[in-house]
């Protein structure tokens, strides 16, 4: 009787099943239900800034209302490879025309109102925008550099956001501000979603593996040598001070890689001391050869003899 097939993987042979991908499409889908307006921007340079922080981020959707100046190719020259978010923004003569197909309307303010308009941080707005935006779009809105928003445009939204900052200066340049909410958004989307994400793990030769016990004690021992050999158990008990230094290494938990770059250290301190001892012992005696041969007894001549007449 041949035995029951199972779905069961074969323990001995290899899984040869392709490697999990990461769908990073809901991530972006996310990022780009979020539409940033400036809301007449001044200076060229500052929706550069903007353009700059959103493509860092990971956002592409521009509105600008009644910005004073617009330059495509000056922007793009001061944030570069952002020209696919410049080339798609969107210009607008009035604001409700540019909010007119989002379903929450965000203000970005430096200062709160005396009326009960809702506020938060970016942090916690961030959290619950990204919530939000799966029933439609976002609109985060920046003001002008000078004035900020004016009232009539903070009545069309939703709710505002505040950066604390500090009380004696608490105004923000454009791109300042918009860099730190629109990191929150993408901290939120990260918290959520996956998203393509810059490798920061370091190089392969970077990742060592952690050191052992036995590694060590080898090398402790070796760098009782060449502290012994500094001089440094002079009059104290090598024990009482090696304490110490096992402490200040096993507090800065070296991997292999470095622990063996100590190791080396110590053996060149150690070998460093023995050539040094040994010049000074060979000029010790080099000088009592010196001294026995002009000494008493020596062949050397007297120097207050006078020569034979």
């Amino acid at each position: 009787m041949s035995p029951a097939k199972t779905d069961s993987p074969d323990p001995i042979q290899p899984d040869s099943s392709p490697p999990e991908t990461i769908d990073t499409e809901a991530g972006r889908a996310a990022l780009a239900r979020f539409v940033v307006v400036l809301y007449q921007p001044q200076d060229l340079v500052n929706i550069a800034l903007v353009v700059r922080a959103m493509k860092n981020m990971g956002l592409t959707r521009l509105r600008l209302v009644s910005p004073a100046i617009f330059n495509a190719y000056r922007i793009t020259g001061i944030a570069h490879d952002t020209h696919e978010i410049v080339e798609a923004a969107e210009l607008f003569d009035e604001f409700d025309e540019a909010v007119a197909d989002v379903v929450r309307v965000v203000a970005m303010t430096a200062r709160r109102r005396a009326s009960r308009q809702a506020w938060s941080e970016p942090y916690e707005a961030a959290e619950q925008l990204v919530a939000r935006s799966a029933r439609g779009d976002i609109a985060l809105v920046f003001g002008r550099e000078d004035k900020g928003l004016p009232n009539e445009i903070l009545d069309r939204c939703h709710e505002a956001v505040c950066i604390p900052t500090n009380p004696g200066h608490p105004s923000l340049n454009l791109g300042q501000a918009a860099m730190v909410v629109l990191y929150e958004v993408r901290r939120a989307v990260r918290r959520s979603f996956d998203l393509d994400e810059r490798d920061l793990s370091g190089k392969l030769r970077d990742q060592a593996p952690p050191a052992t016990a036995a590694e060590l004690e080898e090398f402790f021992g070796v760098w009782e040598q060449a502290m012994s050999a500094l001089g440094m158990f002079r009059g104290v008990q090598p024990t009482t001070k090696m304490r110490s230094y096992r402490r200040i290494f096993k507090r800065s938990d070296p991997d292999r890689r470095e622990l063996r770059l100590m190791e080396a250290t110590a053996w060149r301190i150690v070998h460093f001391a023995t050539r040094i001892e040994a010049r000074i012992r060979d000029q010790i005696a080099k000088e009592a050869r010196k001294a026995g041969s002009s000494g008493p007894g020596g062949s050397g001549r007297s120097g207050n003899s006078a020569p034979e007449k």
